[in-house]
């Protein structure tokens, strides 16, 4: 009898947990089926959190700038227009709708140190187009590497004659020496009327180039180099050199060099009680110049790019930020460095994405304007533009 009971109890159990498993499966295919119905609107939801994700998905430029060393007040002029540039480019609308970020390196003012920031750019962010650096043998020392990888390096600053068949991938918007080392001998010879000069040049490739294209033309025009003395960078002691040309007399000095180099030159030749005319470069044309030397740059002429029109909408709008952003005025590749970035935008926002097209689509600018003026590039990748002269006049930079 209990076992019977037991039989019975056992019977409706299963009978019940084969009710509740049949009403289970009833409520999750009601389910299944409400999922099924309103799965266009999940993937609708899902499509735009992923264009959201794609949109917001940054574009990074790398940037290789001497931030430290004897070249540094160029480097930080460079990144200060860079930022502004960043800026703008973003408040637009970046990239086609995805934003743009900087990833900057410090070169110090070293190749080799320049080459390790770019292969760490290169391999570990993967970044396809580079600007810098500013020093000409920073630019000699990555442009193999850029060229080998097949990455765009547009510098804002180096100006050596060797950097124009530096590679295809290789770009600068600013002069060769070959330019504007014919430009100072020609004035030297043909204006100023002079017939001896002695150069006094950074030894690296800045200084160098521009020493031979100057020494080379001064002398088809008929002139003579009577002294040619090299110092190395970061130099503080020139007096060595500046006795060896006062001795060959000459009617006046030609000197490329770095800010902080040509100030103390010319401060030891007045402490020397030596009197040169003092012929320079656009690498003359900053401040520091003048904080360093002070009276004893008094005098001292310089070639500069013509500067651009400042009643042109891009380069009074730029001069007016980076016042406003700094609260000074723009410095040397202030300019050329805030028209790097917007020359890279121009050519990514009309659809060239891998470096193979940025550098086609390079090629292709022609009157870009910007803060430094009009841009075009020739088939090597280089800029051509006018030069005028500067001179120190009671402690300030006036035009000729």
């Amino acid at each position: 009898m209990w076992r019977r009971s037991r039989e019975r109890w056992a019977a409706k159990k299963s009978l019940d947990e084969l009710m509740m498993s049949t009403l289970k499966f009833f409520w999750r295919l009601k389910m299944f089926k409400q999922q099924i119905s309103i799965s266009p609107l999940l993937i609708l939801v899902s499509a735009v959190l992923i264009f959201s994700c794609v949109k917001k998905e940054k574009i990074e430029i790398g940037a290789v700038l001497p931030l430290t060393g004897s070249a540094a007040v160029w480097g930080q002029n460079a990144k200060m227009g860079l930022d502004i540039a960043l800026k703008e480019i973003n408040e637009s609308g970046g990239i086609l709708g995805s934003m743009m970020s900087l990833a900057y390196e410090d070169s110090e003012s070293d190749p080799t140190k320049a080459v390790s920031a770019l292969q760490k750019l290169i391999n570990i962010n993967k970044i396809q187009v580079v600007v810098g650096d500013i020093a000409s043998s920073s630019v000699l020392a990555m442009a193999p590497v850029a060229e080998g990888q097949q990455v765009v390096l547009l510098s804002p600053g180096a100006s050596n004659p060797d950097i124009t068949n530096a590679g295809n991938f290789i770009f600068r918007n600013w002069q060769s020496d070959a330019l504007e080392g014919q430009v100072d001998a020609d004035f030297a010879y043909s204006t100023r009327g002079y017939r001896k000069m002695a150069v006094l040049y950074v030894n690296n490739a800045y200084g160098g180039g521009l020493r031979t294209v100057f020494e080379e033309f001064f002398k088809k025009l008929g002139g003579q180099i009577v002294a040619s003395e090299g110092f190395e960078q970061s130099s503080t002691d020139l007096r060595s050199q500046i006795s060896r040309i006062a001795a060959a007399k000459p009617d006046a000095v030609f000197m490329p060099g770095y800010p902080p180099e040509m100030g103390a030159a010319l401060k030891q030749a007045k402490e020397m009680g030596l009197k040169f005319q003092i012929l320079s470069v656009q690498a003359f044309d900053d401040p520091q110049i003048l904080q360093i030397a002070g009276d004893a740059a008094e005098g001292v002429i310089f070639s500069v790019p013509k500067p651009p029109d400042t009643s042109d909408t891009v380069v009074s709008n730029f001069m007016r930020k980076y016042k406003q952003t700094y609260n000074k005025e723009p410095g040397v590749c202030s300019d050329t460095g805030y028209d790097a970035l917007r020359i890279i935008a121009w050519a990514m926002n009309s659809g060239a994405r891998s470096s193979q097209e940025i550098k086609d689509q390079l090629l292709k600018l022609k009157d870009f304007s910007g803060a430094a003026g009009s841009t075009t590039f020739d088939e090597n990748g280089d800029v051509l533009k006018p030069f005028i002269f500067k001179k120190v006049e009671n402690g300030k930079f006036v035009s000729l």
